[in-house]
């Protein structure tokens, strides 16, 4: 596995959780650069079958 310092960050996707009042969890994606957009796309996917 190659080091952090070895690549070029592109950017952060951040997913925070919250829950309703009746416990029912949604959640938030977020990003910091449009360049993983595509990633938050994917998670966000993902999440809404749970």
């Amino acid at each position: 596995m190659q080091s952090e310092e070895e690549h070029n960050k592109c950017g952060t996707v951040t997913v925070t959780v919250y829950k309703d009042k009746t416990g029912h969890p949604y959640f938030t994606v977020t990003t910091d650069t449009d360049e993983v957009l595509p990633v938050s796309y994917v998670i966000e996917d993902t999440l809404y079958l749970y």
